[in-house]
């Protein structure tokens, strides 16, 4: 076995995917000393290890590599502490907390949401001044932060501060920041577990037609109720979960469809092919680009013997590029025919969210290739991506019409 390969291995490189590409051909699985943790890059491997979870538990998904100051720790033990929820458990406490989210996050609901949904990207185009606008900042995060905080039941006053927290969160477990920002963020996040803790004590005394009332009133038969703490993790994780990964997912969706102008000339052309683009944007520049899994005893993977608690990084950015599951695999298609994306997971850990997902960047993109066909890129503007292990996205997108 070779270190040299996952010793390049960077998480947050601006362009992964030569990396990816090189990893595949030669060392599919591939240790990463500085992670600790073994690289699993090809679309086979990472499809079998989601449909195993009893080898592959889930049970380490959410664990964040930060180092956190003492300061920092006085301050989160003033909040809720993290808790297993559904991301991060495994069989039938898995099924515990995904069976009233499916309950919530149900088809029927989706459907009727779709004209709200429109009516907030209309509304946000129309606050667009001038011919120019930072396009994520003042469409694609708002648009996705109001519609699941407006699902989860937030008030509209709310937002802005729910942002921040949420934004605050995000940092302290994703980056290792100096001590005064770490505790900041710390204070944010208690604070936003605080504030969730009480729309589930106002949900409890008033039902609403809203996600947190769903999962109230609805527990998984024959087994306990959620409890107050893991309600807390839990939607704190989907307030975060269900905008970051949809903003960055239009974001990244409308660098790709205007820097070919071609390719937004023809999606304002032909606007049924919107569905399928959306597919392609989701394969071609994943918004998650990897989760992590443990084994559960030795076991073999792509012809790697690995051991009882090793640490995997399933790279869903890499097994997206796979040239043995999709033709033509580095070209961006609007109407790619068969597209097994990974960007979603696989298996009982599929994500909850994707109908919404879908839905909202399919809706986001209509609006757009209606409202403005004339949509370009300003030149000469630097792209950069979030400095974050677990989302990628683009930081700012300016576009002018």
């Amino acid at each position: 076995m070779s270190n040299l390969l996952g010793a390049q291995f960077n998480p947050l490189a601006e362009n992964p995917y030569p990396f990816y590409a090189l990893a595949r051909q030669s060392e599919p699985v591939a240790y990463c000393p500085d992670l600790d943790a073994w690289l699993v890059t090809r679309h086979e491997d990472i499809q079998s290890i989601l449909l195993r979870p009893e080898l592959f538990s889930s049970r380490d998904t959410l664990t964040s590599p930060v180092k956190f100051y003492p300061r920092t720790l006085q301050e989160l033990v003033l909040g809720f502490l993290p808790v297993p929820i559904v991301l991060n458990t495994d069989g039938a406490d898995h099924t515990r907390f995904r069976v009233p989210l499916t309950r919530a996050f149900a088809p029927a609901r989706m459907r009727a949401i779709e004209p709200f949904i429109r009516q907030i990207a209309n509304r946000l185009v129309d606050q667009f001044s001038g011919q120019q606008v930072e396009i994520i900042s003042q469409y694609a995060y708002p648009l996705a932060l109001e519609v699941v905080l407006t699902l989860l039941g937030i008030p509209r006053q709310d937002i802005d501060q729910t942002r921040q927290w949420s934004h605050d969160w995000l940092m302290l477990m994703s980056i290792q920041l100096d001590e005064e920002r770490q505790v900041e963020c710390a204070r944010g996040t208690v604070a936003f577990q605080r504030y969730i803790a009480g729309l589930i004590a106002e949900r409890r005394a008033q039902p609403q037609d809203d996600l947190i009332t769903t999962l109230l009133q609805f527990a998984t038969p024959g087994a306990e109720p959620l409890t107050e703490n893991e309600l807390v993790i839990l939607l704190q994780g989907l307030i975060l979960a269900g905008h970051e990964s949809t903003t960055n997912m239009i974001g990244t969706g409308l660098l790709l469809l205007l820097e070919e102008p071609e390719r937004w000339r023809t999606l304002c052309e032909h606007p049924e092919y919107i569905p399928a683009t959306v597919e392609e944007i989701l394969r071609f520049d994943a918004p998650i680009q990897m989760f992590a899994r443990t084994t559960t005893r030795a076991v073999e993977l792509g012809g790697v013997a690995l051991p009882e608690e090793a640490s995997l990084l399933l790279l869903y950015g890499s097994g997206n590029r796979d040239s043995g599951v999709f033709a033509h695999p580095d070209e961006f298609q609007l109407q790619r025919a068969h597209n097994p994306h990974l960007a979603f997971g696989h298996g009982v850990h599929f994500c909850v969210g994707a109908a919404l997902a879908r839905l909202e960047g399919r809706i986001a993109f209509e609006v757009l290739t209606e409202r403005l066909p004339q949509l370009r890129l300003v030149p000469g503007q630097e792209l950069t991506h979030i400095p974050t292990l677990l989302f990628r996205g683009y930081e700012r997108l300016e576009v002018a019409w």
